[in-house]
C-alpha cells in the first residue's frame, strides 16, 4: 500500500484543491478580505479546479482551460456590474473574460495556433528534474554563446561549456526559433538586441495587440 503523502503527490487535482484551499483560507485570515469579499476569487479557482479534475479524467483538449477560466471571469463581471456602484470595472473584466472564451473556443475548434518547440514540448510533468537541466542548459549556452568574441560551431560551444554536442545542438535549434540567436553556415550567434535593455518591454508591447487579434484573425483566415 501506497503511503498517503505519495499517494498526494501523484494526485493532481486533490493537490490543485488542497492549495486552492489554503490559499483562500490565507487570504481570509491575513488579509482585510471576508467571505464576500473573496467569492469572486472562489469562483475563478473553482473554474481551475474543475478544469484541472476533468481534464485529469478525459483529457481535455487544448483551448478548454480558457473556456473554463474565461467563462468564470465572465461570471465575476457580470456580478460586479450588478452589485458595484460603478459598473464599468466589472464590464472591463466580463470583456476580458468573453475574449477568454473566445480564444479558447477557436483554439479547440481549429487546434493551437503554433506548434511547441520539442526542446520543451517532450516532457512529462513527472520530469521536473530533467525540465530543470534543459533550462539550466539554455542559458548556459546563451550565455556561452553572447560572450564570445566571434560566431561559434557546436563543437566549439561543447568543448567550450563541457557540454555534449547534441544537447548544445537541441539548445540552439530552439533559441534560432525564438530569434535569439541566427545561424551563419555551420556557426552560430546570438541575434544583435535592437532595443539594448528595453528589448523585453517593446516586444511585450509588440506581442499584446498580436495576441488580441489572433483569435480573431483565425476565424477570417478559415471562414
Amino acid at each position: 500500500m501506497e503511503h498517503p503523502v505519495t499517494l498526494f503527490r501523484e494526485n493532481k487535482p486533490l493537490r490543485t484543491v488542497v492549495g486552492t484551499v489554503g490559499v483562500l483560507a490565507v487570504l481570509v485570515v491575513f488579509t482585510e478580505m471576508t467571505l464576500r469579499t473573496i467569492v469572486p476569487i472562489t469562483v475563478i479557482f473553482g473554474a481551475v479546479m474543475a478544469h484541472d479534475l476533468v481534464d485529469e479524467i478525459y483529457g481535455l483538449p487544448e483551448g478548454a482551460n480558457w473556456l473554463a477560466y474565461g467563462a468564470a471571469i465572465f461570471v465575476v463581471g457580470v456580478a460586479f456590474v450588478v452589485i458595484h456602484p460603478t459598473p464599468w470595472g466589472g464590464s472591463l473584466f466580463a470583456l476580458v473574460g468573453l475574449w477568454f472564451v473566445f480564444d479558447g473556443v477557436t483554439t479547440i475548434r481549429y487546434g493551437p495556433s503554433r506548434t511547441t518547440h520539442e526542446y520543451v514540448s517532450a516532457l512529462e510533468e513527472d520530469q521536473m528534474g530533467e525540465m530543470m537541466l534543459r533550462m539550466q542548459t539554455l542559458n548556459v549556452v546563451y550565455q556561452g554563446l553572447r560572450d564570445a568574441p566571434e560566431p561559434q560551431t557546436v563543437p566549439e560551444l561543447a568543448t567550450d561549456l563541457d557540454l555534449t554536442e547534441s544537447r548544445v545542438e537541441s539548445v540552439l535549434e530552439f533559441l534560432e526559433s525564438k530569434g535569439r540567436v541566427e545561424q551563419e553556415g555551420n556557426r552560430y550567434r546570438v541575434e544583435p538586441s535592437r532595443w539594448g535593455r528595453l528589448t523585453p518591454v517593446v516586444k511585450f508591447l509588440i506581442w499584446v495587440p498580436r495576441r488580441v487579434v489572433r483569435p480573431f484573425r483565425r476565424i477570417a483566415t478559415n471562414v
